[in-house]
């Protein structure tokens, strides 16, 4: 009975983990669209993980952007202009149990934070930003 019920579990499993890793990488796509700044020249999408045992999805998201102003008040400016943008979407989306991602319901369980910056002055002023992102609790 316990091989049974191992094996029915493991059926309902079965492509849980490439349906995560395909609705983060629509991310990228949601965040382009709706993104209202021109601040944002780039998003990119890197180490996707799905933990099966934890059914917990993260990886990281390179957002580039710019700030010509060599002066460190206008590009901390300039980083804050970018979360916010990145905050109105993300706020609004988040992951569910059967691996899709889209629109929120009742609560958003997904967290992300700013883990590296990169600013290059030399290279037409190219800011990137590095945001891990994370889900282990689904509403459904």
């Amino acid at each position: 009975m316990k091989e049974l019920i191992r094996d029915i579990l493991k059926e309902q499993n079965e492509g849980l983990k490439e349906r995560f890793i395909k609705s983060a990488n629509k991310m990228v796509y949601i965040i382009e669209t709706h993104v209202e700044s021109n601040l944002i020249t780039n998003i990119e999408i890197e180490n996707i993980m799905f933990d099966e045992k934890y059914s917990e999805i993260s990886g990281d998201l390179i957002i580039t952007s710019w700030c010509e102003d060599p002066d460190i008040l206008e590009f901390t400016r300039t980083l804050k202009m970018v979360d916010k943008e990145i905050e109105k979407v993300l706020l609004n989306y988040t992951f569910r149990s059967n691996g899709s991602f889209g629109e929120k319901g009742e609560w958003n369980n997904l967290m992300w934070y700013m883990i590296a910056c990169n600013w290059d002055i030399d290279n037409n002023y190219e800011i990137k930003m590095k945001y891990h992102f994370r889900q282990e609790e689904y509403d459904a």
